[in-house]
Protein backbone atom coordinates (compact mmCIF):
# COMPACT_ATOMS: atom_id res chain seq x y z
CA UNK A 1 0.00 0.00 0.00
CA UNK A 2 1.32 3.34 -1.00
CA UNK A 3 1.45 6.81 1.15
CA UNK A 4 -1.85 7.87 -0.82
CA UNK A 5 -3.73 4.82 -0.54
CA UNK A 6 -3.47 4.93 2.90
CA UNK A 7 -3.92 8.46 3.06
CA UNK A 8 -7.22 7.59 1.32
CA UNK A 9 -8.05 4.91 3.74
CA UNK A 10 -7.30 7.38 6.65
CA UNK A 11 -9.64 10.16 5.37
CA UNK A 12 -12.31 7.83 4.33
CA UNK A 13 -12.28 6.55 7.81
CA UNK A 14 -12.91 9.84 9.49
CA UNK A 15 -15.64 10.74 6.51
CA UNK A 16 -17.52 7.51 7.38
CA UNK A 17 -16.68 8.48 11.45
CA UNK A 18 -18.78 11.81 10.37
CA UNK A 19 -21.77 10.30 8.46
CA UNK A 20 -22.41 7.25 11.05
CA UNK A 21 -22.24 9.94 13.56
CA UNK A 22 -24.67 12.84 11.65
CA UNK A 23 -26.83 9.62 11.48
CA UNK A 24 -26.75 8.73 15.02
CA UNK A 25 -27.43 12.40 15.95
CA UNK A 26 -31.14 11.72 15.13
CA UNK A 27 -31.76 9.52 18.14
CA UNK A 28 -28.44 9.81 20.14
CA UNK A 29 -27.48 6.65 22.06
CA UNK A 30 -24.36 5.58 23.75
CA UNK A 31 -23.05 3.60 20.53
CA UNK A 32 -21.73 6.94 19.26
CA UNK A 33 -18.90 6.52 22.09
CA UNK A 34 -18.13 3.42 20.58
CA UNK A 35 -18.46 4.07 16.51
CA UNK A 36 -16.44 7.34 17.02
CA UNK A 37 -13.16 5.97 19.37
CA UNK A 38 -13.29 2.73 16.85
CA UNK A 39 -13.38 4.93 13.84
CA UNK A 40 -10.52 7.09 14.86
CA UNK A 41 -8.55 4.83 16.48
CA UNK A 42 -8.84 2.97 12.90
CA UNK A 43 -8.23 5.83 10.94
CA UNK A 44 -4.92 6.85 12.99
CA UNK A 45 -3.15 3.33 12.29
CA UNK A 46 -3.76 4.12 8.66
CA UNK A 47 -2.47 7.44 10.03
CA UNK A 48 0.43 6.06 11.43
CA UNK A 49 0.99 4.11 8.06
CA UNK A 50 0.99 6.84 5.90
CA UNK A 51 3.39 9.05 8.16
CA UNK A 52 5.68 5.38 8.17
CA UNK A 53 5.94 5.78 4.22
CA UNK A 54 6.58 9.13 4.13
CA UNK A 55 9.78 9.23 6.48
CA UNK A 56 12.26 10.54 3.80
CA UNK A 57 10.08 13.65 3.99
CA UNK A 58 10.04 15.69 7.14
CA UNK A 59 6.56 17.77 6.33
CA UNK A 60 4.69 14.80 5.52
CA UNK A 61 5.96 13.11 8.41
CA UNK A 62 5.47 15.41 10.76
CA UNK A 63 2.10 16.27 9.46
CA UNK A 64 0.48 12.72 9.51
CA UNK A 65 1.98 11.72 12.44
CA UNK A 66 0.85 14.49 14.17
CA UNK A 67 -2.37 13.92 13.10
CA UNK A 68 -2.30 9.90 14.07
CA UNK A 69 -0.95 10.87 17.60
CA UNK A 70 -4.20 12.97 17.74
CA UNK A 71 -6.60 10.52 16.56
CA UNK A 72 -5.36 8.33 18.93
CA UNK A 73 -5.59 10.36 22.29
CA UNK A 74 -9.36 11.58 20.91
CA UNK A 75 -9.88 8.10 20.55
CA UNK A 76 -9.13 6.77 23.52
CA UNK A 77 -10.10 9.42 25.47
CA UNK A 78 -13.58 8.80 23.82
CA UNK A 79 -13.91 5.62 24.71
CA UNK A 80 -12.55 5.76 28.08
CA UNK A 81 -13.39 9.30 29.48
CA UNK A 82 -16.70 10.20 27.38
CA UNK A 83 -19.46 9.06 29.93
CA UNK A 84 -21.74 10.91 29.02
CA UNK A 85 -22.61 13.93 25.86
CA UNK A 86 -21.19 16.57 27.53
CA UNK A 87 -17.64 15.27 28.14
CA UNK A 88 -17.96 13.70 24.61
CA UNK A 89 -18.78 17.42 22.87
CA UNK A 90 -16.16 18.51 25.58
CA UNK A 91 -13.21 16.15 24.14
CA UNK A 92 -14.69 16.20 20.57
CA UNK A 93 -14.23 20.37 20.78
CA UNK A 94 -10.77 19.97 21.96
CA UNK A 95 -9.23 17.13 19.46
CA UNK A 96 -11.37 19.66 16.82
CA UNK A 97 -9.26 22.73 18.03
CA UNK A 98 -6.07 20.96 17.74
CA UNK A 99 -7.08 19.42 14.66
CA UNK A 100 -7.23 22.79 13.01
CA UNK A 101 -4.39 24.24 14.38
CA UNK A 102 -2.19 21.38 13.07
CA UNK A 103 -3.34 22.27 9.52
CA UNK A 104 -2.90 26.11 9.94
CA UNK A 105 0.77 25.17 11.53
CA UNK A 106 1.21 22.77 8.34
CA UNK A 107 0.24 25.70 5.96
CA UNK A 108 3.05 27.78 7.84
CA UNK A 109 5.37 25.35 7.25
CA UNK A 110 4.68 24.80 3.67
CA UNK A 111 5.19 28.66 3.40
CA UNK A 112 8.42 28.88 4.96
CA UNK A 113 9.33 26.09 1.91
CA UNK A 114 8.73 28.60 -0.35
CA UNK A 115 8.91 26.10 -3.27
CA UNK A 116 7.41 26.63 -6.93
CA UNK A 117 5.00 23.37 -6.99
CA UNK A 118 3.05 25.16 -3.76
CA UNK A 119 0.67 28.09 -4.76
CA UNK A 120 -0.49 31.20 -2.52
CA UNK A 121 -4.03 30.01 -3.24
CA UNK A 122 -3.64 26.60 -1.80
CA UNK A 123 -1.64 27.57 0.97
CA UNK A 124 -4.70 30.29 1.53
CA UNK A 125 -6.86 27.39 0.77
CA UNK A 126 -5.68 25.15 3.18
CA UNK A 127 -5.68 28.15 6.03
CA UNK A 128 -9.16 28.55 5.29
CA UNK A 129 -9.90 24.68 6.07
CA UNK A 130 -8.23 24.93 9.63
CA UNK A 131 -10.11 28.27 10.21
CA UNK A 132 -13.46 26.07 9.39
CA UNK A 133 -12.17 23.44 11.45
CA UNK A 134 -11.90 25.19 14.50
CA UNK A 135 -14.45 27.38 13.93
CA UNK A 136 -16.58 24.17 13.84
CA UNK A 137 -15.54 23.52 17.49
CA UNK A 138 -16.60 26.93 18.78
CA UNK A 139 -20.16 26.10 16.91
CA UNK A 140 -20.20 22.90 18.53
CA UNK A 141 -19.23 24.08 22.02
CA UNK A 142 -22.06 27.02 21.61
CA UNK A 143 -24.73 24.46 20.35
CA UNK A 144 -23.65 21.98 23.08
CA UNK A 145 -25.66 23.03 26.02
CA UNK A 146 -29.11 24.27 24.25
CA UNK A 147 -29.00 21.68 21.13
CA UNK A 148 -27.34 18.47 21.20
CA UNK A 149 -28.29 16.86 18.30
CA UNK A 150 -28.00 20.12 16.33
CA UNK A 151 -24.11 19.73 17.89
CA UNK A 152 -23.57 16.56 17.20
CA UNK A 153 -24.73 17.13 13.49
CA UNK A 154 -21.91 19.89 13.39
CA UNK A 155 -19.46 17.35 14.76
CA UNK A 156 -19.93 14.69 12.05
CA UNK A 157 -20.01 17.49 9.51
CA UNK A 158 -16.52 18.80 10.74
CA UNK A 159 -15.39 15.16 10.20
CA UNK A 160 -16.71 14.70 6.55
CA UNK A 161 -15.38 18.54 5.79
CA UNK A 162 -12.16 17.57 7.11
CA UNK A 163 -11.89 13.87 5.28
CA UNK A 164 -12.92 15.24 2.09
CA UNK A 165 -10.45 17.77 2.30
CA UNK A 166 -7.60 15.31 3.02
CA UNK A 167 -8.24 13.29 0.28
CA UNK A 168 -8.68 16.83 -2.34
CA UNK A 169 -5.11 17.90 -1.17
CA UNK A 170 -3.46 14.47 -1.86
CA UNK A 171 -3.09 15.79 -5.51
CA UNK A 172 -1.14 18.61 -3.54
CA UNK A 173 1.23 16.14 -1.93
CA UNK A 174 1.59 14.04 -5.11
CA UNK A 175 2.78 17.58 -6.96
CA UNK A 176 5.70 17.93 -4.39
CA UNK A 177 6.40 14.26 -4.57
CA UNK A 178 7.61 14.90 -8.33
CA UNK A 179 10.76 16.62 -9.08
CA UNK A 180 10.46 20.40 -10.68
CA UNK A 181 11.70 20.42 -13.81
CA UNK A 182 14.12 22.72 -14.93
CA UNK A 183 15.50 23.96 -18.32
CA UNK A 184 18.36 22.82 -19.70
CA UNK A 185 19.36 25.42 -21.90
CA UNK A 186 19.36 28.50 -18.72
Amino acid sequence: MTRYQALTVYATLIIVTGLILMLLSIYPTRLIQYVVAFGMLSSAFFAFYTAYKSHDMQIPLHYHALHAIGMVVYGFAILFFANDIQRFFNITIFFLTFYGMAEMIFCFQLLMLRQKFISARIIGFRLLIGFFITTGAIFILATSFSDKKIALLASGAVFVFSGVFLIVFKSVLKKADKPILTDSRV
